[in-house]
């Protein structure tokens, strides 16, 4: 599978591709990253403006080490829209192994 993620950077909209399948890296970072938001979400009052800020930076964090540093954590944050968001989501779930209903719709 080929993971394409496009970021705007210096005002220019730039694809970037990884053709290797999740590594247990990256699975650990993605679990990771689950914990931590679980962890936030399970707040009675609901996440914090700090943690909903911390969430942005780990997420751009996974996203940068996920495509092999071809673009930094800053990249993301300043430059992701959200096709792009729904790529890195779409990533970490395909490192955590979760399956998405209209994916397996599609399949058939």
């Amino acid at each position: 599978m080929v993971y394409k993620i496009k970021l705007r950077i210096d005002g220019k909209s730039e694809e970037f591709k990884r053709t290797e399948p999740p590594y247990l890296k990256d699975i650990t970072n993605a679990l990771i990253l689950q914990q931590h938001q679980v962890a936030m979400y399970s707040n009675d009052k609901g996440p914090t403006d700090p943690q909903l800020k911390n969430n942005a930076k780990e997420v751009s964090d996974f996203a940068s080490k996920f495509w092999n540093n071809q673009f930094s954590s800053e990249d993301v944050l300043n430059g992701a829209d959200a096709n792009a968001m729904m790529e890195i989501s779409k990533t970490i779930d395909d490192c955590l192994g979760v399956t998405n209903e209209t994916d397996e719709e599609a399949k058939k």
